[in-house]
């Protein structure tokens, strides 16, 4: 059977599959084909392809460079003589999210707005406030000739603030780059993707939102299916297309716990875990920070060991914790921002920095009124940002996570590169955000905002 991984997006939560039953044969058994992931620590020979080939198999991704491919065998034991890691792909799925997306008030794609809406919807987005984004920009910097890839489900590229800032896209699933309805969100207003670019690089053109980086450049990667589900493959084709792109920021909302321990299934964990520290190691090699979500389980990560969350405790990666304030609505210029959120893993051992991710957690349901929308004040503590095109109309919508978080960092780390002239070594990226960070918590690293806040550094 299929080793299946319960997959977190935004406020979904992540978990392992933690029965043992629900581990993948071992890869000696010959069944029916299935997809093998092959990583190797050495470049694979060019003449792969016509092994795969000559076996009766199907080549689906292949970067000889990194040492990686997947294929489509009933002999798994074949491609050991290329590679030390020969494991069976990963499904991955979604699990429902602790706090429903909240949609807001769309757009005329067709109809920009008149010129005293400058933007309209940006005094929701408090988010940038904690990260001191406008300081970066009134000091002129605004993330220009930086890319950002976005590895994440389907988009809407044609929206108003996401497309004067997308450089490229690509999909990984087969499916299309589009965002559309699907059993989880039947109205296909709700992009996880589209949320998380226009955090990153929404566009300063006089309409909806801006990104924390509104003149960096995206690179859209499809890897998710539009209904949240998706595989190990397409994530770590996703890394490797990214990283040979030549981008400067590579944002990951998502991950899934794997279970670790001994038995039945461990032996392909450690295989998975290997090729997904490659892919990561490849990109950081290329030059580009890799940024992800810390999860939404709520576990401390230093305690909990039962489990390793893919890939914020992977090496290279910069994982980020969530934030929020509680009740920012009511007084916006005395709220503080960076209370951890309820949902939020934390742990020095998973939480490299935090950054804003909203939350739920205002006790009360009474309205409050703020840009001009009147919504239950909880709802303003959420995290504003892009949804999907639907017919004529682009929507915005608030959501929450660790999911959301990342871009926030994601778009930091592109004033940053920017501010340095265009390019900056993942290494020093850290540093750097490090060296802005807001030391909150106890004095140093500490267990719920890492290496600090994140900020921009004005």
């Amino acid at each position: 059977m299929r080793n299946t991984l319960l997959f977190g997006l935004g406020v979904f939560v992540l978990a392992g599959c933690g029965t043992q039953e629900q581990k993948s044969a071992p890869l000696s058994a010959l069944s029916a084909p299935r997809t093998y992931i092959v990583s190797s620590a050495k470049a694979l020979p060019g003449d792969f392809g016509g092994f795969v080939a000559a076996q009766g198999d199907t080549l689906r991704a292949f970067k000889p460079e990194a040492g990686f491919a997947s294929v489509t065998t009933s002999n798994p034991k074949a491609y050991k003589r290329f590679a030390d890691v020969v494991v069976e792909d990963v499904r991955l799925e979604r699990n429902l999210p602790k706090v429903a997306p909240v949609a807001a008030p769309s757009l005329d794609v067709g109809n920009p707005p008149n010129s005293g809406d400058d933007d309209t919807r940006f005094n929701l987005q408090w988010g940038h406030d904690a990260v001191n984004a406008p300081e970066a920009w009134n000091a002129g910097v605004r993330g220009k000739g930086v890319v950002v890839a976005v590895l994440d489900g389907g988009f809407s590229l044609n929206h108003p603030d996401i497309a004067p800032n997308v450089a490229g896209w690509a999909d990984m699933t087969g499916e299309g780059i589009a965002y559309g309805p699907n059993p989880d969100d039947p109205t296909g207003i709700f992009s996880h993707g589209m949320h998380v670019a226009g955090t990153i690089a929404a566009a300063d053109n006089g309409l909806g939102i801006i990104g924390v980086a509104p003149e960096a450049k995206l690179l859209l990667v499809k890897v998710l299916f539009n209904v949240g589900s998706g595989s190990f493959e397409d994530v770590l084709e996703g890394i490797y297309y990214a990283a040979d792109y030549g981008v400067d920021v590579i944002n990951m909302s998502l991950g899934a716990d794997i279970p670790q321990g001994s038995g039945k299934g461990s032996n392909e964990i450690a295989e998975l875990r290997k090729a997904m520290n490659r892919a990561i190691g490849y990109a950081y090699q290329k030059g580009a920070a890799v940024i992800v979500a810390a999860g939404n389980d709520g576990r401390d990560l230093d305690k909990d060991r039962s489990t390793t969350v893919f890939p914020a405790q992977m090496p290279h990666a910069i994982s980020i914790s969530a934030t929020a304030p509680v009740g920012w609505a009511k007084a916006p210029a005395t709220t503080f921002l960076d209370n951890l959120a309820s949902y939020s893993n934390y742990g020095q051992s998973g939480v490299d920095f935090s950054a804003p991710g909203g939350d739920s957690s205002y006790p009360g349901n009474e309205n409050c009124t703020l840009a001009g929308l009147t919504r239950p004040c909880w709802i303003f503590d959420l995290v504003f940002s892009t949804g999907a095109v639907v017919g004529p109309s682009a929507f915005y919508y608030w959501s929450a996570g660790t999911s959301m978080a990342a871009p926030h960092a994601a778009g930091v780390a592109a004033l940053i590169i920017s501010e340095k002239g265009g390019e900056l070594h993942p290494a020093q990226v850290k540093a750097e955000l490090a060296a802005r960070a807001a030391d909150l918590g106890k004095p140093g690293n500490d267990p719920v905002y890492g290496a600090g806040a994140i900020r921009s550094g004005y």
